[in-house]
């Protein structure tokens, strides 16, 4: 065991180490309340017509331009981004990158940072592979789950901060629903300067247009 732990915080496995002590932290948070499961989820469904809103001064190959686009869209959808959580699919891409890293440095690399180096794409290519390859097998798993979840309208309700939030800082909330806990993000509306700390509970006005949180107030102000 401190065998394993000098090589994985050796300066040639040190930055796998790192993203995998991010990734534990991650689930750590999920597990105990403190972070929604689906904070760092990404929209990955690009198609080929893309909204290029930008004036620019030069003739611009709009073909081309929508086809790298679509390509990298394909090459990510082939890895299973877009079809499971984005933290799942990183979960598993740093976890086998950190592996490969740890193995390969040791039986062949010797130390060497030369070796180190040039392993990072190979890596990172052999690991997205085992990636897909254990993944896909969720896919049907959590397409059911989500078809099995209907849309909550959240407004009107009262929620309990587990994160702070002010107006410009976006903290979480939990709000019951039959019972069980489900987590919001959240912002205190404009309207009201107050800061809401953890264990304080709000009144939920309304989501934000194309954002991923909520307005909120304190409990005892006058709905607007």
């Amino acid at each position: 065991m401190n065998e394993l732990i000098q090589i994985a915080f050796s300066p040639i496995n040190l930055a796998y180490t790192f993203l995998l002590i991010l990734v534990v932290l991650y689930w750590l948070l999920i597990i105990i309340g403190a972070m929604d499961f689906g904070s760092f989820d990404l929209d990955f469904d690009l198609d080929a017509d893309v909204d290029l809103d930008v004036d620019l001064d030069v003739d611009v190959d709009a073909d081309v331009n929508t086809g790298s686009v679509g390509g990298i869209a394909n090459v990510l959808q082939f890895f299973n981004f877009g079809k499971l959580p984005f933290m799942v699919i990183m979960s598993f891409v740093v976890l086998s990158t950190w592996a490969i890293s740890i193995l390969a440095n040791y039986y062949f690399g010797a130390g060497s940072i030369l070796f180190a180096l040039g392993l990072v794409f190979p890596n990172l290519f052999v690991g997205l592979c085992f990636t897909k390859i254990i993944t896909t097998p969720l896919i049907p798993v959590f397409e059911k789950m989500e078809s099995g979840i209907e849309p909550v309208d959240y407004v009107g309700m009262t929620c309990k901060l587990v994160l702070p939030a002010s107006t410009s800082k976006m903290g979480q909330a939990e709000v019951l629903i039959k019972n069980s806990p489900l987590l919001v993000n959240v912002k205190v509306h404009s309207d009201y300067t107050d800061n809401l700390e953890k264990g304080e509970e709000a009144i939920i006005l309304r989501k934000e247009k194309n954002k991923p949180y909520y307005f909120i107030k304190r409990i005892n102000h006058d709905v607007f």
